[in-house]
């Protein structure tokens, strides 16, 4: 079991995170510990009836790496649903650096996996090229005032630095910002936030999205239903802009303008695609223990409104003067 390869002090850390969320976790979110695994947890979200994405059932886990709190958890749902930070489910691989002008390497550590929940916009610390860049050059002149060599001699190991040994220093450094500590409970409160919480959705900027395409129509939604007037954003528009001006090699001409994903017609795609994940998500078995699998650790019961109401009115009447 993975618990025994843990670090003591990772494994407490974890312990103490679960333990204080067992007394305030937040609102509509349920935590269990895998059992033998204090880094790989189970989780629920009941989206509320404020929320665009209510009433829907969302299952997830989280999984800590063993630097986390320094790294970010990875965030995997299991229910599929149409939302601009989830990756879909049908994706193989989505990587979190989508930007203007910018390419992101087949084995960039930030990528998401199928079902991936991105953090880089209510987390933008744990992220980014940028700083680890920025981090890298300091590491470089650093050695090359300490041994005396230029920077570029430093990194690459004529100063007897190995290029190996710097690369594991910067990325031992990588997202060391000097911020403070961010707990499980702000991760889980922010994640709700973007399921209940319009405003939340409308700030997430392009290169956060973990679905581009949940991104543009959302976008599209608010403008039709509250006529915000949200920043016009592009995906890459070097790129768009350079495969545009490609001749036809037959006939030299120029095609006709390729629409970006921003001029695709996202009417009514949001609305569509975010009413079936939700009906789908509360119809799935696994939430009540119904669909024969052993890794699913939080159940519940199926209940028609009646019963439901009954309970609440037995428990009303056992609490008393103190509900």
């Amino acid at each position: 079991m993975r618990m025994s390869g843990l670090p003591a002090v990772k494994r407490q850390h974890l312990l103490a995170e679960f333990a204080g969320l067992k007394q305030a976790c937040p609102q509509g979110i349920y935590v269990s510990l895998t059992p033998g695994d204090p880094s790989l947890w189970s989780g629920v979200i009941f989206v509320r009836k404020a929320g665009p994405y209510a009433p829907a059932i969302l299952r997830f886990q989280i999984s800590f790496p063993d630097t986390y709190p320094s790294l970010p958890p990875l965030v995997t749902f299991s229910t599929d649903m149409f939302h601009p930070l989830i990756t879909p489910l049908t994706t193989y691989m989505y990587s979190t650096d989508v930007q203007d002008g910018g390419t992101a390497s087949a084995f960039d550590e930030e990528r998401l996996p199928p079902g991936g929940f991105s953090l880089r916009h209510g987390f933008p610390g744990w992220f980014g090229r940028g700083s680890r860049a920025r981090e890298a050059r300091a590491l470089a002149q650093a050695v090359a005032t300490a041994t005396g060599t230029t920077p570029g001699s430093a990194a690459s190991g004529t100063s007897g630095v190995s290029s190996a040994s710097f690369s594991s220093f910067s990325t031992a450094g990588y997202a060391q910002t000097g911020r403070k500590e961010i707990s499980t409970y702000e991760v889980l409160r922010y994640i709700r936030s973007t399921f209940d919480n319009e405003d939340v959705l409308d700030s997430v900027p392009l290169e956060a999205a973990g679905n581009p395409g949940a991104w543009h129509a959302w976008r599209t939604h608010r403008r039709q239903t509250a006529g915000k007037a949200l920043p016009a954003q592009s995906e890459n528009k070097a790129t768009e802009d350079s495969a545009r001006a490609v001749a036809d090699p037959g006939t030299g001409a120029v095609p006709a303008a390729t629409k970006r994903p921003d001029e695709w017609n996202w009417e009514g795609v949001w609305e569509e695609r975010v009413k079936r994940g939700i009906a789908a998500s509360l119809s799935e078995g696994v939430l009540y223990g119904n669909a024969g699998t052993a890794d699913e650790v939080i159940h519940f019961l199926s209940m028609e409104d009646a019963e439901v109401e009954g309970t609440k009115s037995n428990l009303l009447r056992t609490l008393g003067a103190t509900a």
